[in-house]
């Protein structure tokens, strides 16, 4: 498909208005990246130094909790001044003074409970976590929760629980090993949590070292299956700072590990919700390069068209060349190169004048030896063996066959010869092919049979002259002669919408289908036998005559026979050409 050409000054503005629309466009982007960037940073830094200080006061507190320990595992060891009631009102002192602490408790290693600061006396389970944990640790501390205890209300609530393992001594001074515990009120998480603010949607929780939450403000939600949390990332991070995508929501995450407990504090901000800020500065930008966009295709368009306007006097110049008319004035200009080409389109107009006249001189001469060759058409070897067979025919005394044989030989050289008529009428083509074949089938006799179907409103549509008998004369030549039973010739011509299909087909000796694409071939070199003709060469006439989509085409393969199919335009009727004899 051909590309539609596009103006000087088309190409110009296109091009102009396309670099400026890049600029701006990369300078947009740059500007919304490098902002997008910047309050991306911004938010990174204030969220770490959020959760920079919840660790630091999460530290601060686990430090106090352990000096309580301390003081309690000192009063366990020093046995010989109190006994473990003075030990259990000393700690009772220390809870009453504090909300955030439970209960401190004493275990013996069977779980046996062996002192409290809590109304409830209970033994602990062995199996515990807390207090699996404290044995194991061999004087370790760890921070295990949350878990349900009874709180000093009555109430069951969550507690964290410190457990350690430590030493105590009796009357006897014999040292024994119990686990410490102590168990704080789960608000105190809660409060280093919710104290910060990381924007409207953002939040903040804690998960054990081993990836356990440990307080989530969205606990409920996880407990009913509606929110979910991404600890796979959580995971796989560890610590540190990265943004993520979760549940259709960008998100920038922050890690922070608890020193002494090993738990993680994790800050959680929306991206989305962060770049909600800046929403009002994109409309702002967007709309400024709109605008910008905008002047860049007016101003290129002006200044295009100032460049182009010498071209576009000097093209309208050129059409009146097309349409015919040489008295032309090309346009001076300021420019160098229109200046240069309106010179060059001076000389040229004088040389196509020049020119012109020799090519009408030269179509004469071509159109008249054209139709001389048109005229020397029939093969010379058809015309001597043709008149070898009157000869033979007359010497026989078959008179009648002389007579049939001359009178086809005089029609098919009234078409031939018919001067000043390239275009006749399809009944005289296929008169001019009968007669043909009339010649052929008395020098062949008994070797092939032809028939010829013109419906009635087809006989005056017009075609190209002698395009039918060439292909029936190799039907003959390269077909049927070689046959050893009868041949057959069937030519059949048929309305075909806004065409006319003429088919010739016979039943000869047949072709092999790369042989049969060779001879229609341009780039070959194949040229039939016949009259000189050659199938090309009609091919050729029609396409030049009525266009690309007409011409032949040839079915064939060996042994079966071949099919020539001439497509021509179905054109209004014309009278037929009567020869003068």
């Amino acid at each position: 498909m051909r590309i539609k050409a596009i103006s000087i000054r088309t190409t110009i503005s296109l091009l102009m208005a396309i670099m400026l629309i890049i600029l701006i466009i990369a300078v947009s982007i740059t500007v919304n990246a490098f902002l997008t960037n910047a309050v991306t940073d911004i938010m990174i830094r204030s969220t770490t130094d959020i959760i920079t200080q919840i660790n630091n006061n999460a530290e601060t507190y686990i430090n106090d909790i352990t000096g309580i320990a301390a003081y309690a595992r000192n009063l366990a060891r020093d046995t010989s001044a109190l006994n473990a009631e003075g030990i259990t009102e000393r700690l009772r002192t220390i809870v009453s003074s504090r909300n955030d602490i439970v209960r401190i408790d004493a275990y013996g290693m069977d779980g046996t409970l062996l002192l409290t600061t809590s109304p409830i006396y209970s033994d602990a389970s062995p199996d515990e976590l807390w207090f699996r944990r404290a044995i194991k640790g061999e004087g370790d501390f760890f921070f295990t929760g949350p878990r349900q205890q009874q709180l000093p209300s009555g109430q069951n609530g969550l507690v964290i629980t410190f457990s350690q393992l430590i030493s105590y001594g009796d009357m006897n001074r014999a040292t024994s090993s119990a686990v410490l515990s102590i168990d704080l009120n789960f608000n105190f998480i809660r409060e280093l949590a919710e104290d910060a603010n990381l924007a409207d949607s953002g939040y903040i929780y804690f998960i054990s070292n081993d990836g356990e939450i440990i307080y989530h403000p969205r606990q409920n939600g996880i407990d009913n299956g509606t929110f979910h949390e991404d600890l796979e990332s959580i995971a796989d991070h560890v610590y540190g700072t990265y943004i993520s995508e979760f549940d259709g929501h960008e998100r920038l995450t922050v890690i922070q590990t608890v020193s002494q407990t090993r738990w993680r504090i994790v800050g959680v901000a929306m991206m989305d919700e962060i770049m909600n800020d800046l929403g009002s500065f994109q409309s702002i930008l967007l709309l400024l390069s709109a605008i910008m966009i905008i002047i860049s295709i007016v101003t290129t368009t002006i200044i295009s068209k100032h460049i182009t306007s010498p071209l576009r006097r000097l093209e309208i110049e050129m059409k009146k060349v097309e349409s015919g008319d040489f008295e032309v004035s090309p346009p001076h200009s300021h420019s160098l190169e229109v200046e240069s080409l309106s010179s060059s389109f001076r000389i040229m107009v004088a040389r196509i004048k020049v020119l012109m006249k020799r090519i009408k001189a030269t179509e004469e001469i071509k159109r008249q030896r054209e139709l001389d060759a048109l005229q020397a058409k029939i093969n010379p070897h058809f015309l001597y063996n043709t008149l070898d067979s009157v000869i033979w025919m007359a010497e026989t005394g078959d008179n009648q066959g002389v007579v049939k044989m001359v009178s086809a030989l005089a029609r098919l050289f009234r078409i031939s010869i018919a001067k000043g008529h390239d275009i006749i009428t399809l009944s005289e083509e296929l008169a001019h092919v009968q007669s043909y074949l009339d010649i052929q089938s008395m020098r062949y006799k008994d070797k092939f049979t032809y028939s010829i179907i013109l419906p009635k409103e087809l006989e005056d549509a017009p075609t190209i002259k002698l395009i039918i008998q060439p292909i029936v004369e190799n039907s003959i030549y390269h077909g049927i002669k070689y046959l050893q039973e009868e041949g057959r010739i069937e030519i059949k011509a048929e309305a075909d919408m806004d065409d006319i299909r003429i088919i010739i087909s016979d039943n000869g000796i047949g072709m092999k289908s790369e042989t049969a694409a060779a001879i229609l071939d341009p780039d070959s070199e194949n040229i039939s036998s016949g009259n000189g003709i050659g199938l090309k060469n009609i091919d050729e006439r029609i396409k030049l005559s009525y266009g690309k989509k007409y011409g032949i085409s040839i079915w064939s393969e060996p042994d079966e026979g071949t099919v020539v199919t001439i497509l021509i335009p179905h054109l209004p009727p014309i009278k037929p050409i009567v020869a003068k004899t």
